[in-house]
């Protein structure tokens, strides 16, 4: 009874906000039938290995609320680390002061932290637009990324340290690295620390009150925040508004715009974290890009940031819908999640199709 009783405060206040977010203005909802989607997400609960504890959902379609539920041991206002889905958040952050003129994608980064941070003359070549879309050749990690009792400089410096993977801008390769040192030029040359940076930025503007990379020096910018599923839906709803919260534009349009096309087309693979088979083979500044075939029945393009423990968001901007999904589990069992109640979402949208 607890938790039906959240869910249905945590849909109310969550409806109102994304209306507000330039949704609409609270029309009455559609005559959906979410029973399909319901019985696809409590058929992934279980003990199995491709099943999970439990689960928290929610879908936005307009820019309202239309369904959110919770299953298994998950409570519908669960708070949980959503690792890799972090991305997309952050560099959003780094893209609102690149709108503001406080930052330029193509600079070298060594122009920005040279006078703090010892950067290799490997690395010169190194940009902000590299960083955000794991071109830069910089590692997956580095230790320092998991030791909260140093700071966020002093971690850049380790990974500028780090030997390179391949020369800057020659290969795709996901690196929680690179955005360690996105992070801190944007702490760096701001003046401010990374979270007043993310409250100021985002969260504060989007009314994003779980969403935290936690109280240390050296937060994860890759992969370090926490937040709810209905938070992050507001943060999803904003690239459907094109950049806009209210009268704030967050980033700009045509910041958004760039999101749709992947900026490492044709570039070699070194590593990719996301299962085969996920249909994930674009990427633009934190979010991926799916192939057209993974969503019959919409035009896209689609976009999603999934993380390590399967937490998966993602939007469609043809049927101007956004969804989360919520667990602690693998990313592949969070992409198999999102494959699976794709279909139950598109067909109650556009329901001509087959």
């Amino acid at each position: 009874m607890r938790a039906k009783t959240l869910l249905s405060a945590v849909a109310i206040a969550t409806m109102l906000l994304l209306g507000a977010c330039g949704g609409g203005n609270g029309d009455a909802e559609p005559p959906y039938d979410w029973s399909a989607l319901s019985t696809t997400l409590d058929g992934f609960v279980g003990d199995g290995d491709s099943q999970v504890k439990g689960y928290n959902f929610a879908l936005a379609v307009g820019g309202h609320l239309r369904y959110s539920r919770a299953g298994g041991d998950m409570a519908a206002d669960a708070v949980i680390p959503i690792a890799s889905a972090s991305k997309a958040p952050s560099a959003t952050v780094i893209l609102s002061l690149v709108k503001d003129g406080v930052l330029d994608l193509d600079t070298p980064v060594a122009d920005y932290i040279g006078d703090v941070i010892d950067w290799p003359l490997a690395k010169s070549d190194i940009t902000l637009r590299m960083l955000l879309n794991h071109t830069s050749g910089l590692p997956f990690s580095t230790p320092c990324m998991d030791n909260d009792n140093t700071t966020l400089q002093d971690c850049t410096q380790e990974i500028a340290n780090a030997t390179l993977n391949s020369l800057p801008g020659r290969r795709f390769g996901y690196s929680g690295a690179g955005y360690q040192v996105a992070g801190f030029v944007a702490a760096h040359v701001s003046g401010k620390s990374w979270q007043t940076l993310v409250q100021e930025r985002l969260a504060g503007p989007l009314g994003m009150s779980t969403l935290s990379y936690g109280d240390t020096q050296n937060p994860r910018i890759g992969g370090g925040a926490v937040a709810s599923a209905t938070d992050y839906l507001k943060f999803a709803q904003l690239y459907l508004n094109g950049g806009k919260v209210g009268n704030t534009q967050i980033i700009s349009s045509a910041q958004v715009e760039t999101a749709k096309t992947s900026q490492v087309q044709g570039l070699p693979v070194y590593y990719t974290p996301v299962p085969d088979g996920s249909g994930l083979n674009g990427y633009s500044f934190g979010w991926w890009i799916s192939d057209a075939a993974e969503h019959p029945g919409s035009a896209g393009p689609e976009l999603s940031d999934p993380g390590l423990l399967g937490t998966t968001p993602w939007l469609d901007f043809d049927q101007r819908y956004a969804a989360v999904v919520l667990i602690t589990s693998t990313t592949d069992n969070g992409v198999a999640i999102w494959h699976a109640v794709r279909p139950d979402i598109l067909a109650q949208l556009n329901p001509a199709q087959p």
